[in-house]
């Protein structure tokens, strides 16, 4: 997918729960996949697309650590591309060459892809097979439509706690998503975020999604009001960010376009959502929460602290 809005709104959501979103995206338990960070992969460009890199590549583990490491390109396409088979064996193929899961011993990564079409219904999965000959090309990704998902079923799993509120941009995208009660249920779930920020991105999110579908009147009525200055921050954050990356290399936070202040309040929001489980926290846990200077690790943590019983599921969960 070319550069665009939607392209650079889908890697911005995408990190609000990486994990939450690996979930869904895999049907699997959270505790079945450990997300252990995005990896560095912009001297990689994806095929296609060559104003941008490759940026979005999870580093996926087992839980106990029993299976290798996995590089998993996350690829977001508007409308699906017919070419994306190619470019994902090209790129997936860059990737297993130049990234390597441990550089002392040369260890490569397992390597794969999870192919979101925010519309339409992708075919990124080929199979290429000569019997006679016993040739066979192979590459089977995890793809998800967004259209293929119902609103108001992945709705309820958001109220009821199944899934991570960080998911809530995408329902603009979904079947039924233009039913009014939709959108007001959706509110109420955006809106026990305790986060004002994380709220106004949800919305400002929301409204972009929504840009691409038909219902998008409804969803831009609805939100008129939604946190108005930090909703359009959003696509502030998104293209200082890109532009900071691309240009300078930053580290991720600061190529997010993020003031240095957000990471001690990111901080402050997991130690707020710790001090729920009604125990109180450890000193060195809280030094360790304090010291760590990644936006990107401090919002994963928020979400983990959201997703944990209590603080020792907390720690083993995060290896704090």
């Amino acid at each position: 997918m070319a550069k665009n809005h939607f392209d650079q709104a889908s890697r911005f959501a995408v990190r609000l729960d990486p994990l939450g979103f690996l979930v869904w995206a895999f049907r699997v338990p959270d505790d079945a996949i450990a997300f252990r960070g995005w990896l560095d992969t912009r001297g990689i460009a994806f095929p296609g697309a060559t104003d941008r890199t490759g940026d979005s590549v999870a580093r996926v583990e087992h839980p106990e650590g029993i299976e290798p490491p996995w590089a998993i390109a996350v690829e977001f396409q508007r409308e699906p591309d017919a070419t994306m088979f190619g470019r994902l064996m090209i790129y997936l193929g860059h990737l297993w060459l130049d990234v390597k899961s441990d550089e002392e011993r040369n260890s490569r990564f397992n390597v794969g892809a999870v192919v979101v079409n925010l519309t339409g219904t992708g075919r990124a999965t080929r199979r290429m097979e000569w019997l006679a000959t016993g040739l066979t090309t192979h590459l089977e990704v995890v793809e998800r439509n967004m259209g293929g998902e119902s609103a108001d079923e992945f709705l309820t799993e958001i109220e009821v706690g199944r899934r991570s509120r960080g998911l809530l941009p995408w329902i603009p995208l979904m079947t039924g998503a233009d039913e009014p009660g939709i959108i007001e249920r959706w509110k109420v779930a955006a809106n026990a975020d305790p986060s004002y920020r994380r709220r106004a991105e949800y919305g400002g999110l929301a409204k972009t999604f929504a840009g691409a579908m038909d219902w998008k009147d409804r969803w831009l009525t609805a939100l008129k009001e939604w946190n108005v200055n930090e909703s359009q921050a959003v696509l502030e954050w998104i293209a200082e960010g890109e532009a900071k990356g691309e240009a300078k290399g930053e580290a991720k936070g600061e190529a997010k376009g993020v003031v240095k202040g957000e990471v001690k309040a990111c901080a402050n929001l997991v130690l707020k959502e710790l001090d729920t489980k009604g125990e109180p926290v450890p000193e060195e846990l809280v030094a360790a929460i304090l010291a760590q200077s990644s936006v990107d690790v401090l919002m994963e943590w928020v979400a983990t602290a959201f997703r944990c019983p209590d603080i020792a599921n907390f720690r083993q969960r995060t290896g704090l």
